[in-house]
């Protein structure tokens, strides 16, 4: 297989796409708007695409999905977040399976969790 991609269909498009750049820090690889509006975002190994709610692709989906990746520092990325103006559901705290991980909200009440590896299990 090859490139893994979450396709987010935002209600508000430029909002997702900034908080996704200027709060979680993601880097654009690429925009488009030939059709719709959108952007890929480099996120770890994957990539999340952004699309203007509208374009076809906002059906309903699956519910319960949340965004999860490793960080190597959660208390750092923590202050990061929290000085940037994210909306911090949970602070950081050590799991029972060897992570500390914290919980961001995302725009559209996407849920996303950022982990560090403190033991492996």
């Amino acid at each position: 297989m090859g490139e893994f991609r979450v396709i987010f269909a935002a209600a508000d498009y430029d909002a997702t796409v900034g908080f996704f750049t200027e709060v979680m820090g993601l880097e654009v690889e690429r925009s488009f708007g030939e059709i719709f509006k959108g952007a890929i975002l480099l996120a770890a190994d994957g990539r999340i695409e952004v699309i203007e709610a509208g374009s076809g692709w906002d059906e309903p989906g699956v519910t319960g999905v949340t965004v999860s990746w490793q960080i190597d520092d959660a208390d750092a990325e923590h202050a990061r977040l929290t000085s940037a103006g994210a909306s911090i559901v949970r602070p950081p705290e050590l799991q029972p399976w060897g992570h500390k991980s914290l919980e961001v909200a995302g725009p559209d009440g996407l849920r996303i969790i950022l982990f560090e590896v403190t033991s492996p299990q």
